[in-house]
C-alpha cells in the first residue's frame, strides 16, 4: 500500500469538496471534518449528532467548542468549531431524516438491523475520497488518511509552527511532523538559510 499525501493547494481542496458536496452530502461532512479538524477517518466516522448539537430540542444549534477522545492515542482534543463549520454541520442536520442524539453524525445508505441508522463504513469512505480525488485531477495516493494529512500541511502552510502541530498531533518529534505532513525539504533547510550568523 503506498504512502497517503496531502492535498497541497487551496483549488485542489475546493474542488475535491464540491465533486463530494455533489455527489452525497455525508461524504462532503466526512472531508470537512477531516480536513478542517485533522481527525481520523474512525473518529469522524464513529461522531454522532449529539457531540455536535446544543441541547436536546430540535432546533439545530452547533455546540462551539468540541471534545473529541481519540481512538486510536485515548488522547483527549478540545477542537473549537467555527462559524463556517456550525453552518456546514447546521445544515447537514437538518438534511437529516428523524435523527436523534445517537445518530451517526456520517450516515451510510443502507440502515443496520431493525431500521436503524448506521455510520457509514470506513472502506466506502476510503472509496470515495480517492475516487472524487481523482475525478478533480488530484495527483498522489489520496485516502481517508490525506484529510488528516492535508489539516498538518494546511495548517503549516498557512504559518502554525511546525512544533505547535507536531503538540496537537502527539508526535514525538518534530521531524515526525515534517514527514507527515510532506513539508518540503526545502522548506525545512530554509531554516538553517534565516538564521546564519
Amino acid at each position: 500500500m503506498n504512502q497517503t499525501v496531502p492535498i497541497r493547494t487551496e483549488p485542489e481542496i475546493h474542488a475535491f469538496l464540491r465533486c463530494l458536496k455533489g455527489w452525497n452530502r455525508n461524504y462532503y461532512i466526512a472531508a470537512l471534518i477531516g480536513i478542517n479538524w485533522g481527525l481520523r477517518c474512525s473518529d469522524i466516522l464513529a461522531m454522532q449528532v449529539g457531540d455536535v448539537i446544543a441541547g436536546d430540542g430540535k432546533r439545530v444549534q452547533i455546540i462551539d467548542r468540541l471534545v473529541v477522545r481519540e481512538i486510536k492515542t485515548g488522547k483527549v482534543r478540545h477542537i473549537f468549531i467555527t462559524d463556517k463549520m456550525r453552518s456546514e454541520l447546521r445544515e447537514h442536520i437538518r438534511s437529516m431524516k428523524n435523527w436523534r442524539r445517537e445518530t451517526p453524525l456520517v450516515l451510510s445508505q443502507k440502515k443496520a438491523a431493525g431500521g436503524k441508522f448506521k455510520a457509514l463504513s470506513r472502506q466506502q469512505l476510503w472509496h470515495v475520497i480517492s475516487v472524487a480525488a481523482a475525478l478533480v485531477g488530484i495527483s498522489g495516493e489520496i485516502g481517508t488518511h490525506s484529510l488528516r494529512k492535508t489539516y498538518a500541511y494546511q495548517a503549516w502552510r498557512n504559518g502554525t509552527r511546525v512544533d505547535v502541530i507536531q503538540k496537537e498531533f502527539g508526535h514525538v518529534n518534530i521531524e515526525t511532523t515534517h514527514r507527515y505532513a510532506m513539508i518540503p525539504i526545502k522548506e525545512q533547510e530554509e531554516i538553517y538559510r534565516r538564521v546564519n550568523f
